[in-house]
């Protein structure tokens, strides 16, 4: 695996609540593109439908998720892009020049890519190569894949000035979510109310439930539930614990309230979801 860039693909159908969950990167880009179908695709405050052949350019530390659109099938691939791969030094002219007032411009956020612009359509054609030299992996590829996201680099820097900048109470937005997501995830096991939750962020319990919605289009305490639900995937794949057992170690008081909320969540029982799947 190369440790620059990283590649994977994803059936949009085959993942948790058909949902990549939100998440964020602190130290990479990273480059979406639509191989197939439609996604329904949130950035921070920002929801976009996406067809085959559009993607995104996501800067550093931006929230994010993606969902299934209705019924569409939808494959989507994801390069998660080092700033090590444009410039390896980072006391270099060109790091201090040109990458970094990318990565520490908080305004600049995302681009969506779509193939009717021009110098869009030619980073999306960039990106369709990179993605054909790394199924191939012939010898040298890297160079190439190095190559590619120079150029598409660059296409971004000369328009830069031309995309719209983040409010200062959207960048406010980002960070306190962020914050609010961290304590969960560390957190998730323990008994949260909507008051915790809410100090995490700095925040009121009603502007706590706002900011969750305006970001993650959910409630403090739903999101809490999916993130117990998608840590208790792999236990309840060990196959090693009773479902009480699990429903303890993931946050839960009990095993029934646990399956209640499992199906709501996921269309079927802890148990069902074992046997369909394993």
């Amino acid at each position: 695996m190369n440790t620059h860039f990283q590649k994977k693909t994803y059936d949009i159908k085959a993942l948790p609540f058909q949902t990549l969950a939100p998440h964020w990167h602190d130290d990479n880009f990273e480059i979406v593109y639509i191989l197939s179908g439609r996604v329904e695709f949130h950035i921070n405050h920002k929801t976009y439908l996406a067809d085959s052949g559009e993607g995104f350019f996501l800067n550093t530390g931006q929230v994010h998720f993606a969902k299934q659109y209705g019924t569409y099938p939808c494959h989507f691939l994801s390069f998660q892009i080092s700033q090590h791969l444009l410039c390896p030094e980072e006391n270099d002219l060109v790091f201090e020049k040109y990458i970094l007032p990318v990565t520490s411009n908080s305004s600049f956020c995302h681009l969506p890519l779509v193939p009717r612009i021009p110098w869009q359509k030619y980073i999306l054609e960039n990106i369709h190569k990179m993605i054909k030299d790394c199924e191939t992996e012939n010898y040298g590829f890297e160079f190439k894949v190095h190559h590619y996201v120079n150029e598409i680099f660059y296409y971004i820097i000369q328009n830069l000035s031309s995309l719209p900048e983040l409010t200062r109470r959207e960048l406010k937005d980002i960070l306190r979510i962020k914050s609010a997501m961290s304590y969960l995830e560390e957190t998730y096991s323990k008994k949260h109310t909507l008051t915790d939750i809410a100090e995490s962020c700095q925040l009121s319990r009603s502007e706590c439930s706002r900011l969750f919605r305006r970001i993650l289009n959910v409630s403090p305490i739903d999101y809490l539930n999916k993130l117990r639900i998608l840590h208790s995937l792999p236990l309840i794949a060990l196959k090693q614990q009773p479902i009480s057992s699990i429903a303890k170690e993931i946050g839960f008081s009990g095993g029934s309230y646990f399956s209640e909320t499992f199906k709501k969540i996921m269309g079927c029982s802890p148990r069902d979801y074992y046997a369909e799947r394993f």
